[in-house]
């Protein structure tokens, strides 16, 4: 569910033994205690402080800052198929009902998106895109390679 890494014994990995050995590979979430692997009790509150700690340099900010790459929908084209909100590995996209009760519509929690763009490339309508990653770019990009002349 929160795509952590575990060992062949069941424990948990870090993100990186040295460096960050609380954190995970997802954000925001930490590990301590016995649920990296068996160890004293004196180790386990060590380890806990240090989770906690960690914890505290998110939440102490006053505001979330999130990728600048994240998906945006084109309200134009969308028409809240739910195909996008399914294949969210981060449950970053809701389907809403509009004011008129009868439109549906995905919107996008910027703050959850980590910005993969498999809800761009699920899409049938062709509404999700991603901030830099547009569609007119990169078909422009396309157009741009191919029209560039072999050996020059």
């Amino acid at each position: 569910m929160l795509k952590i890494p575990i060992s062949k014994d069941g424990f948990y990995f870090e993100a990186h033994q040295k460096l960050r050995p609380v954190d995970f590979a997802t954000e925001g979430v930490f590990v301590a205690g016995s649920a990296h692997w068996p160890k004293f009790m004196d180790e386990c509150i060590a380890q806990g402080s240090g989770a906690a700690s960690r914890a505290l340099t998110i939440i102490s900010k006053p505001a979330l800052s999130s990728e600048g790459i994240v998906a945006t929908v084109n309200e134009t084209y969308c028409d809240g198929c739910g195909v996008c909100e399914g294949c969210c590995e981060y449950n970053a996209i809701e389907i809403v009902t509009l004011e008129d009760g009868k439109s549906r519509k995905s919107v996008v929690n910027a703050g959850l998106c980590k910005g993969c763009g498999s809800c761009v490339a699920a899409c049938p309508s062709g509404a999700m895109e991603q901030k830099g990653f547009k569609n007119s770019q990169i078909q422009a990009e396309l157009d741009a390679f191919l029209d560039f002349p072999v050996g020059g």
